[in-house]
């Protein structure tokens, strides 16, 4: 089903940015004090310029997708937190099911649990998606930014690279109109892997 948001008529641009790839961890950790959770965010933080780190929850049970080159950082990482605390559960992936176990332990610990992007096509949880694709007004102000999971950009993979943003946009739950039919013209990015400014619409 396909749901509606901006009005797809004055988008003009689109970017495209794939994900840096890598080996994913989850990391669920149970806090026993303030000082706990404030150590725990302090070592997560300070990971950040050298891996990509997303927060899964916070409260009593802190945890943390983090997604790297260099996996052997991932099994000291694990070191480290279970020389340190008492409760640390660790997943080399990200899938469904732990971020159900995530959400129950949430819900046991009075924890919160924190918003992480989505897949736009399938709905699948990912912290770290695959591709996002930004669209943008005349004056480059973004207006909606789409991810996408690595199983529905596998499937959805075509001979050009344009081909493959309008076969995403098709596929994608929200409703673009015409706009997944349109003529992309390719465009410097330099900010972005990709990017098409929209020169026409098929009819």
């Amino acid at each position: 089903m396909h749901d509606h948001g901006v009005d797809d008529k004055y988008v003009s641009e689109i970017s495209v940015d794939p994900g840096p790839g890598g080996t994913v961890a989850v990391y669920l950790v149970e806090t026993a004090t303030d000082e706990d959770t404030r150590s725990l965010r302090k070592l997560f933080d300070e990971l950040k310029p050298h891996i990509n780190v997303a927060q899964l929850s916070r409260g009593r049970l802190v945890s943390y997708a983090v997604q790297t080159q260099d996996p052997t950082i991932l099994d000291e990482l694990e070191r480290v937190l279970k020389s340190n605390y008492a409760f640390v559960v660790m997943q080399r992936s990200f899938d469904p099911v732990i971020y159900r176990v995530v959400k129950e332990l949430c819900a046991d610990t009075g924890s919160k649990l924190l918003s992480i992007p989505h897949c736009n096509i399938c709905g699948r949880p990912d912290p770290f998606p695959d591709t996002v694709i930004t669209l943008a007004d005349d004056n480059g102000e973004q207006m909606m930014s789409r991810c996408y999971c690595s199983t529905c950009t596998a499937s959805l993979m075509d001979r050009t690279n344009k081909d493959f943003v309008l076969s995403l946009l098709s596929a994608d739950r929200h409703d673009f109109g015409s706009l997944d039919r349109s003529k992309l013209v390719r465009s410097r990015a330099r900010s972005h892997y990709l990017r098409y400014k929209i020169r026409s619409s098929a009819g």
